[in-house]
């Protein structure tokens, strides 16, 4: 009874009492107006408005991932819009990731969490749109973060790197709590880009990088749940997908949706344009350039660790493939 509300639907209650349904509504608005500019002479609370490289590529990947969910457009626009502000606005003149920005003003070298979620964003979000340049930064982002923060004597990676404040001590941190941890998510970074790109030198850093951290999982798996999650990309099976044609096509948008659709936690997906784009692609993932379109219809590559099954160009049996688990090779 201490706070003025009504439980009803506003209809029932105008019934219940009596009243006019247009005066009650009329009288319920100026009331909410008096309220709302008694309440803006008050000392508005403090917001925390500033835009971190961490969290936002966080969101990069949920937006990215809807989009391929569902299909809506806005979803993966808003990720565009979003990365395209973090590459312009929270990179240094040297490449290097900044950490914070907030209106105009951005601070601080990017810890290694700022990396690593970032570039899961930028991965994310190539496979989304299939915007090379999104790929591209995000090898040159996984480079430079190897290179600022790679324990070189026992594999892993710091949390502070070249370029961020000394502390007494360097932490390398992998449990997995309420976020992942920067070297959780880094591990399974690295193997997708493996993958995407045939670098076996970047399988042998994931490889690195989880034994290091062997005893930790042994002792405690449940802390380390993403840790595992790239362990298990690793052990496999996976797979990586490749569809050739041209993007502006029906069949191969169809062929593209199917993947999108299906869930497939243990792949790389790559799509495979025609015209100049393609050398882009090819200078990155060389193991497509055989990966041609057939008899110029959507053909769709399925591979397991770069040994590929025949080339499909048929909706369904694509969409039977891809139920069917793979097969450890």
């Amino acid at each position: 009874m201490s706070i003025p509300n009504i439980p009803l639907p506003i209809q029932d209650f105008v019934e219940k009492e009596g009243l006019d349904l247009k005066e009650t509504e009329k009288a319920l608005r100026d009331a909410g107006q008096i309220l709302f500019n008694i309440r803006e002479k008050r000392t508005h609370p403090l917001k925390d408005d500033k835009i971190l490289t961490s969290w936002n590529g966080f969101m990069l990947s949920a937006f990215a991932k809807g989009y391929q969910a569902f299909g809506i457009k806005a979803y993966a626009r808003t990720a565009k819009r979003a990365a395209d502000f973090m590459l312009n606005n929270l990179k240094s003149d040297n490449g290097r990731l900044l950490r914070r920005y907030r209106q105009g003003d951005v601070s601080y070298s990017a810890y290694l969490d700022d990396y690593a979620f970032f570039i899961t964003g930028l991965i994310d979000l190539y496979e989304a749109t299939f915007e090379v340049s999104y790929l591209e930064e995000a090898i040159i982002l996984n480079r430079i973060m190897m290179d600022i923060f790679w324990d070189k004597e026992d594999g892993g990676l710091y949390f502070t790197g070249k370029g961020n404040e000394k502390l007494i001590a360097r932490t390398k941190e992998a449990y997995d709590g309420a976020i992942p941890s920067g070297n959780s998510v880094a591990a399974l970074n690295i193997m997708r880009l493996a993958r995407i790109t045939g670098d076996e030198d970047l399988e042998k850093s994931a490889e690195e990088l989880l034994r290091a951290f062997s005893g930790h999982i042994s002792n405690y798996p449940a802390g380390y749940t993403q840790l595992l999650s790239a362990l298990d990309f690793m052990v496999g099976p996976s797979r990586e997908i490749v569809i050739a044609g041209d993007i502006s096509l029906e069949g191969v948008q169809d062929m593209i949706n199917t993947v999108h659709r299906a869930f497939l936690p243990n792949k790389v997906f790559i799509f495979r344009p025609q015209g100049s784009e393609n050398k882009r692609l090819s200078s990155i993932s060389p193991f497509t350039n055989a990966m041609d379109p057939i008899d110029n219809r959507p053909t769709a590559y399925i591979c397991e660790n770069f040994a590929c099954k025949r080339p499909i160009t048929d909706m369904e049996i694509l969409k039977a493939t891809l139920m069917n688990r793979p097969r450890n090779l």
